[in-house]
């Protein structure tokens, strides 16, 4: 499995709010939101694939590999800055900061209309 430190894995987060900044891709996250009704559960099942496709070439860029499973590894290996933080460790404010931009693109911005149902 693959280890980051916590500079490369705001690194990759920055890579990953890159590509989710995209406009095109901004388009298909809030037909998504609008698709699914704005359904928590339908949404993420929808968002998995749009995702993918903005995932991928990064995924393989870093290293891990162009599937799914990679996409797991890949959170993983991000999740371990959290979990040090969750077990007395302080999480970097940067990579805070890093993250949450991250998944405010990915769930389609403040305009999206999923943001506020998914971070709750």
């Amino acid at each position: 499995r693959i280890q980051l430190t916590a500079k490369l894995a705001g690194e990759l987060l920055d890579q990953l709010a890159e590509a989710y900044s995209q406009k095109w891709f901004q388009e298909r996250v809030r037909k998504c939101a609008r698709d699914s009704g704005f359904e928590r559960s339908v949404f993420l099942m929808r968002l998995k694939d749009v995702a993918f496709k903005v995932q991928k070439p990064v995924l393989e860029r870093w290293g891990f590999e162009g599937t799914e499973q990679g996409v797991r590894e890949m959170t993983a290996s991000i999740r371990d800055h959290a979990a040090s933080a969750a077990n007395g460790g302080e999480l970097p404010t940067e990579l805070r900061e890093k993250q949450d931009r991250c998944l405010r693109l990915l769930y389609g911005g403040e305009e999206g209309g999923m943001l506020d149902i998914l971070t709750q």
